[in-house]
């Protein structure tokens, strides 16, 4: 299995695999790339299709990871957001999930441990979503759960097609240490927000109505709204 490698360059943390990154990465700190389309510009995350020699990729920064106090400071214990996910990707690409998007790059800076940038440069895949596919989605995140790891964003926006050729996006990778809860989780998330009749494909144990209840309670109209408000305070420069 390939080491993961780490330099610094300009007091910035590069994180890669292949070599061929650790050039790459360091255009991107010198800005010497195109924009082609943004995709997201937030104050909790940038998202844009980038140019590097000819060859297209996604650069995404997850900015609450640094934005966030309370996240900013437990980043001294973590590796953070990016770096995890790099890492947890492409286990499961190299353990037989080849329709993951693969990320190659992270970027980061620490200033007194804490990280106060994160970047993370993946593939680029010119699919589009395509809800016809929904019961193959269902089967590559079984695929994920088999591999002891959860989606953590399932739904259909979040797998690309092209020609027949599914590749799954936003994912973290994590592992599940709490038994199958976070694969039922998983699986509730799609059948109640996006996939009605999607045919349940785990047997309803405890932790089936243990995610249920927690994706009911997430659910109530209260608690909705002190999400909604901590968000609107957290965009306002609000600490919380």
């Amino acid at each position: 299995m390939r080491m993961l490698k780490k330099e610094i360059y300009k007091e910035n943390n590069l994180y890669f695999f292949d070599d061929e990154y650790e050039n790459i990465g360091k255009k991107i700190i010198e800005k010497d790339f195109i924009v082609i389309k943004k995709l997201k510009d937030t104050k909790r995350n940038y998202v844009a299709l980038i140019e590097i020699d000819g060859k297209k990729y996604i650069l995404k920064e997850p900015r609450n990871e640094y934005r966030i106090p309370q996240r900013k400071v437990m980043s001294i214990f973590k590796a953070g957001e990016a770096l995890a996910t790099l890492k947890n990707v492409t286990r499961l690409y190299n353990e037989g999930i080849k329709e993951l998007i693969l990320p190659r790059l992270v970027i980061n800076t620490r200033k007194f441990g804490m990280i106060t940038y994160s970047a993370i440069l993946m593939d680029y895949f010119d699919g589009e979503i395509d809800i016809k596919y929904n019961d193959e989605f269902v089967r590559l995140v079984e695929k994920i759960h088999n591999k002891g790891s959860y989606h953590g964003d399932f739904n259909p926006g979040n797998f690309l097609v092209k020609n027949g050729e599914i590749k799954i996006l936003d994912t973290q990778g994590k592992r599940m240490f709490f038994g199958r809860y976070r694969a039922h989780y998983d699986m509730i998330t799609m059948r109640n927000d996006s996939y009605k009749e999607m045919k349940y494909p785990y047997k309803k144990e405890w932790y089936y109505y243990l995610a249920l209840g927690m994706k009911k309670l997430k659910r109530l109209k209260l608690v909705e709204k002190i999400k909604e408000k901590k968000k609107r305070l957290r965009d306002r420069g609000w600490k919380i």
